[in-house]
């Protein structure tokens, strides 16, 4: 895990550094209840027939993942950020944490909240449910991709795949501090704001183990290449040079075989993006919604 967090040490004091996020607007939470039993936590926001966006956040997070961004779109779309079972304020199952239960969970959340013409968006794992809820969306639910540290399945660096698989293996309950910092703290660059850092760090502590270990496993399936190719809607990849995890090869793959898709690069920014540069990010999500 060590060459992962080597970014650790310089963010700590770029996190320091980080401006404050402005206001954020009303959110409303909710629960919703899925036929396998599943309980998610989500908050929503903006008008109420607005245009869908739904944001998944990566591993180790929550529906927090996106607080620096939510404040900053428009009032006039319906904005729902999503806690993935085994995260945060959502349920906990014992097992069940593969991108098809992952997947599953998001395709029915959809279909009970009768959610359209879905801009869906996924941060770093979980951007690889959100392609697989693209490559199987027979209901024709979504408009748009977004992808945002993302590759095809996994990192194409196998030296990397192993490390991050070996460092999830080994996690016991309960969760060590040091690890939630370190781990939170390498998938950024820049600067981040520190309430938000440790608010992260928070999240990243309420992972179980188990959670953590299926994870980890789910890095050794092969790469999703041909999946990839059944994906239908525009597709818009976001991708920080100073991403330690996922390279510009593993963004090149995906611009090969998604149809219809194209790549933002960020410079100095790392991993977490949208934690870096929020405002930048919204913005382009926006001119990506609108055109």
């Amino acid at each position: 895990m060590k060459s992962l967090l080597l970014a650790a040490l310089s963010t700590a004091s770029a996190i320091a550094a980080g401006a404050a996020p402005p206001d954020a607007p009303q959110l409303a939470s909710s629960l919703v209840k899925l036929r396998n039993g599943t309980t998610l936590h989500y908050v929503v926001q903006g008008a109420e027939r607005g245009p869908v966006v739904v944001l998944l956040h990566g591993a180790g997070d929550s529906w927090h993942s996106w607080e620096l961004v939510l404040p900053r779109l428009p009032s006039k779309y319906r904005v729902f950020a999503v806690t993935l079972r085994g995260h945060g304020a959502s349920d906990h199952p014992a097992a069940g944490y593969s991108r098809a239960d992952f997947a599953g969970d998001i395709a029915e959340l959809l279909e009970q909240l009768d959610l359209r013409n879905v801009t869906l968006a996924g941060h770093s794992l979980r951007s690889f449910v959100a392609q697989f809820v693209a490559e199987t969306d027979d209901s024709k639910r979504l408009k748009r991709l977004v992808l945002i540290g993302s590759g095809s399945g996994a990192p194409r660096n196998s030296s990397t795949r192993q490390e991050l698989g070996n460092a999830f293996e080994s996690i016991k309950d309960p969760v060590g501090y040091n690890f939630a910092r370190d781990f939170q703290a390498s998938t950024a660059y820049g600067p981040i704001p520190p309430g938000f850092f440790e608010t992260m760090v928070d999240e990243a502590l309420k992972v179980k183990a188990n959670t953590w270990h299926e994870l980890g496993r789910g890095l050794a399936l092969p790469d999703a290449l041909e999946r990839l190719r059944r994906i239908q809607v525009p597709t818009l990849v976001f991708w920080g040079n100073r991403d330690t995890l996922l390279t510009r090869a593993d963004q090149d793959e995906l611009i090969a075989n998604i149809p219809n898709s194209r790549l933002v690069v960020y410079p100095n920014t790392g991993h977490a993006l949208h934690w870096e540069q929020p405002e930048r990010f919204a913005r382009d999500l926006v001119e990506f919604m609108e055109h």
